[in-house]
Order: structure tokens, then C-alpha cells, then sequence
């Protein structure tokens, strides 16, 4: 979510601007003006709608910019509802006003240097030292009050090109100069507090005209959809960051209000999702948070989409964004910093959440109800739903191929944690999951691995016996191999104690141990460790022997 890190809060704002509240009696006489007001009011507006004498085209903007502050003052802190039946114009009126603002935007958008054009829209729209001088201002949270009125009132705004005139002035901001630090004469807040201010105001109404499923399907019919992709990551000064981050918001509202098969097919049509995994690769410079939350954004828009299409999750592969997620997960963990680490953890925590994602329920392989050994009660489990079940392999795959490659503890052990949630998720995940062999993998490479890492690997091991109740037998051959190649005193004794903790569930694993070769692996192992003993008994007669034997290499 946006948040504005404002000194002054909004309503201390318009408390300056309209005048702060008082007592009891104060707001008696403060309602009675209101009243007074909100006649006035329809006053103005009945001659705005039908004038006594035609008016030119600059009088009648003249005329409408003359109401708003009237307006505004009036519905302040209003429910949409209360503005619907106290003034039920509104609808005719955001007509009036969206119209204006659009007209407004493409005559400063005209210029062609688009960091002029970025100056001239912004000073258009903040707040000045007077009303006279805050028409765009004014006419910004006239249509913020309106779009609360309902779903009518925003359709009136999304048909008129609103939420495309919006986001072109986003995609504008990020030219913009940074702003300097002095207050400017005859008002009380900082230019900084300023822009806050507008840019609150600017995303609430952005965010409240994609309540709107419409409000997508305009951007798309209108080409300017793709913009909010870019937008989402591209890089831009670190001063104008916040509007990124704006970029973003909107376009998870957008997502979270419904896609239609149309919108998806404008994105997929336009390459968006290669867009943003090629901007997020050029923008190698990035804070590792900053691009993290980049991440976040997209994938999130991503799962709202797989409520409708599996196609932009395709997209995603297609347009090497897995490749590149391991990348960058391997590359921060060569970043010691805290940062760094947090946003590795983050990212692994956000994979998981998207092999959650997915159109289609996949199924669990059969192949674990004919195996040979089953412990009593077993049977493959089903998956509970969506939210739970894995629907996106290509996602888990990432924490895989990560994991092997991985040598810091810390990435190593959040991948592990982070797999063992997704089996204890649903209980279907670990056989949906089966045909990647991912324990089996990992047994290949644990001895490399730190101790604490190998220490979370045997209790993933321990899981699927204890939890789902299941003998992996491919599993055990792995651990198997391990024991034989015995690369490692440290993980060759603690696979050992996992084997045995394992033994002591179910008498069964007697005959798996025969079956799968560990009984065999471990007569060795005992052979091998008598002829150490017996070498060192004959070392030590013959006086060489100066070893206490604590290290002994299996």
C-alpha cells in the first residue's frame, strides 16, 4: 500500500485552509452556514446549468471553477451517500468536472518536452497560497468527493477518459524536478508537504475510479493500460519514487476490482508482463527492497489475473521472469547487508505465495498410492482449494534451483522453511509436488550445505514420514547414497540420527531400510569404522599413534 510520511496530515491541512473547528456552539452556527452554503450552491449551479445569457466557452469554465470551493467546503468529510441526497446533480455535475480537468491536462500535455509538460500539469493541480490561484487543485478534490457518490458517478468519469488523462500525467511525474525547501509567501506548509498532499489525494482518486471494472477496460481500449506497467518498474530519481510506488497501488486496484478476458488479452497482446521483467532486469542499480516490492506489485496482479486466465502466468515463463527471479535471488545473497538478507526472505515468502496462483487445480500423482511399502491408515490426500493447494509449479521450481546453488545459511534455511509451510499448507502439496523429486535433489547437495541448513533439510525429511504419514522410498535411497559416499562426518551423523528417529515411528521401515539398501550402507559404514579402530590400535603399539580419534573419517 502508498502511505504519505507527511509532517501536517491532510485534515490539518484543510483545517488551514477552510479554517479550524471550535466549540459546540461554533458548529452549531458552522451547520447553519453549510446550509446556507449548500443553497448558494444550487443556486450557482441551476445558472451554470441555465444561464440567463449564453456563455462563451472560457465563462463557462470561469463560472464552473467559481463553485467548487463552494463545493468542496460544503461536502468535506461527506459520505458518498450523504452527497447523493443532498446534492443529486452530482452525477451531471462530475460530467462538468471531468471534462474540465481532461481539457485542462492535454492543453499543459501539449508541449513536447515532457519535463515541462510534467511542471506545468503538477503546478495546474497543487495546492496555491490562495483559492484563486487552486482551480486545478479544487477541481482535483471535487472529483476525489464525487468519485465516493457510487458506481454511477464513476462510470460517468471512466467514460469521459478520467482514469486515462490520470495515468499519463503519472507517467509524466516522473520527470519531475525535485522540489526545493523554501515555503513559498502566504502559505503555511512546505512545498514537499504540498506535493504529499497532492499526490494523497491524486492516488485516492485514481484508486477510487478502479473500483470500477470498467475503469481497466478503458485503459486497455484506450492503449494506456501498458503505461501503468512501465510505470510499476521503471527506474526513476529517487525523489520521484513515490510516484512509482502510486503506479503500482493503482494497478493492483485495478486488479483487485475484477479483469475481463479482454483486459488480459490487452496484456498479453502488449507483452506487459516481458515489459516488466525486462525493465526490472535493466534496473540492476536498484535498492534489492526496491526491486522486491516491484515484485510484489506484479505478482499480485498476477494472482487477481489467475482468478480469470492461467495466460499471464505463461507469460511470466515465457518471458524468462523465473530465470530471472533465481538470478536475483543469488545475487542478494552475496549482498551481506540486512537489506539484502530481508529482501531474499521476502522474495522466497512471495515465490511460495505464487505457486499458490493458478487457473487450473493440479492433481496429486498417483504413483504414491502403488508403492510398495504403506504405513497404516495412508492415502494420497486431495487438494483443499485455492489459496493452499500448489497450481504453479514453475514458481516452486525457483526455490529449488535456488536452493541447490545456494551457499549462505540463511537463504538456504528460509528456502527450507519456506517449503516445509507450503507441505504443511496442504497435505496434497508434497505428491502434487512428487514428480519434482525435490528432497531427493537436495540430499545430492546437503553435505555442502551449513549445518543448520542441513539440520531443517532432515526435518523436511522427518515431515512427509511424521505428517503425511507417507515412506518416501526415493528419499531414502538418496540417504542412502549419502551414508555411502560419506562426504561428510557431520551430515553422515545426523542423517543417521534422522534414519533412526524415522526407525522408531513404525517397526515397517525394518523392511524399508533392507529394501532400499540403507542396512546394506550401514554394515559398511561399521565394517569401515573397524578397520579404523583396528589401524589405530595397531598405530598406537607401534607408538605413532598421537590421533585421540575425535575426527574419524568415515
Amino acid at each position: 500500500m502508498f502511505y504519505i510520511n507527511s509532517q501536517i496530515s491532510t485534515m490539518n491541512i484543510m483545517k488551514k485552509f477552510w479554517g479550524s473547528g471550535g466549540s459546540a456552539p461554533e458548529d452549531a452556527v458552522m451547520s447553519q452556514q453549510i446550509a446556507l452554503s449548500l443553497t448558494h450552491l444550487r443556486k450557482l449551479y441551476a445558472e451554470y446549468v441555465r444561464p440567463p445569457q449564453p456563455l462563451t466557452e472560457p465563462e463557462r469554465e470561469a463560472k464552473l471553477y467559481s463553485m467548487l470551493p463552494l463545493f468542496c467546503k460544503v461536502f468535506a468529510g461527506s459520505s458518498g451517500q450523504e452527497i447523493w441526497d443532498r446534492f443529486p446533480q452530482c452525477v451531471q455535475l462530475s460530467e462538468f468536472a471531468t471534462k474540465l480537468m481532461v481539457t485542462e491536462i492535454r492543453r499543459r500535455a501539449f508541449n513536447e518536452n515532457t519535463a515541462l509538460a510534467s511542471c506545468e500539469i503538477i503546478s495546474y493541480l497543487e495546492m496555491g497560497s490562495a483559492e484563486e490561484s487552486s482551480n486545478g487543485w479544487m477541481l482535483l478534490n471535487t472529483l476525489n468527493l464525487l468519485s465516493s457518490a457510487g458506481p454511477t458517478v464513476v462510470q460517468s468519469m471512466v467514460a469521459a477518459a478520467l482514469p486515462s488523462t490520470l495515468v499519463k500525467c503519472l507517467y509524466l511525474f516522473f520527470d519531475l524536478p525535485e522540489l526545493g525547501t523554501d515555503v513559498a509567501a502566504g502559505t503555511e506548509i512546505t512545498p514537499q508537504e504540498s506535493r504529499n498532499l497532492l499526490q494523497k489525494v491524486f492516488v485516492q482518486l485514481m484508486s477510487r475510479l478502479c473500483t470500477s471494472p470498467c475503469a481497466a477496460d478503458e485503459l486497455a481500449r484506450r492503449d494506456d493500460l501498458s503505461l501503468l506497467f512501465s510505470a510499476m518498474t521503471s527506474s526513476c530519481p529517487a525523489h520521484n519514487v513515490s510516484w512509482r510506488k502510486s503506479a503500482s497501488e493503482v494497478l493492483m486496484g485495478l486488479s483487485r476490482s475484477g479483469l475481463s478476458q479482454n483486459t488480459i488479452n490487452y496484456i498479453h497482446n502488449n507483452g506487459c508482463v516481458s515489459l516488466c521483467v525486462d525493465n526490472m532486469r535493466a534496473a540492476d542499480d536498484l535498492p534489492p527492497l526496491e526491486t522486491v516490492e516491484m515484485f510484489v506489485s506484479l505478482f499480485c496482479f498476477l494472482k487477481d489475473s489467475a482468478d480469470v486466465s492461467q495466460v499471464l502466468l505463461a507469460d511470466l515463463r515465457s518471458s524468462q521472469g523465473y530465470i530471472f527471479l533465481g538470478e536475483f535471488l543469488l545475487k542478494l545473497e552475496q549482498d551481506s547487508a540486512p537489506e539484502s538478507t530481508d529482501a531474499a526472505r521476502n522474495l522466497v515468502l512471495l515465490l511460495a505465495s505464487l505457486a499458490m496462483c493458478g487457473h487450473t487445480e493440479l492433481q496429486p500423482s498417483q504413483a504414491a498410492a502403488g508403492t510398495p511399502f504403506k504405513l497404516s491408515g495412508f492415502s494420497v490426500p486431495q487438494p483443499s482449494g485455492l489459496g493452499t493447494s500448489v497450481r504453479n509449479v514453475h514458481a516452486f521450481q525457483v526455490l529449488q534451483t535456488v536452493f541447490l546453488r545456494a551457499t549462505s545459511s540463511s537463504l538456504c534455511c528460509v528456502i527450507l522453511d519456506t517449503i516445509s509451510s507450503v507441505y504443511h499448507a496442504d497435505r496434497a502439496n508434497y505428491f502434487i509436488l512428487e514428480s519434482q523429486h525435490t528432497i531427493s535433489q537436495f540430499a545430492e547437495k546437503i553435505h555442502q550445505k551449513p549445518k543448520e541448513a542441513q539440520d531443517k533439510f532432515f526435518q523436511l525429511l522427518e515431515l512427509v514420514v511424521f505428517q503425511l504419514n507417507y515412506v518416501p522410498v526415493k528419499e531414502l535411497i538418496s540417504c542412502s547414497i549419502l551414508l555411502k559416499q560419506h562426504c561428510s562426518v557431520d551430515c553422515s551423523l545426523r542423517c543417521m540420527e534422522s534414519l533412526l528417529s524415522i526407525l522408531r515411528f513404525s517397526p515397517l521401515f525394518k523392511d524399508v531400510y533392507r529394501e532400499v539398501g540403507i542396512l546394506e550402507v550401514l554394515v559398511q559404514c561399521l565394517a569401515r569404522y573397524a578397520d579404523i579402530l583396528k589401524s589405530r590400535r595397531q598405530s598406537e603399539e607401534d607408538g605413532d599413534g598421537e590421533e585421540d580419534g575425535k575426527n574419524v573419517d568415515w
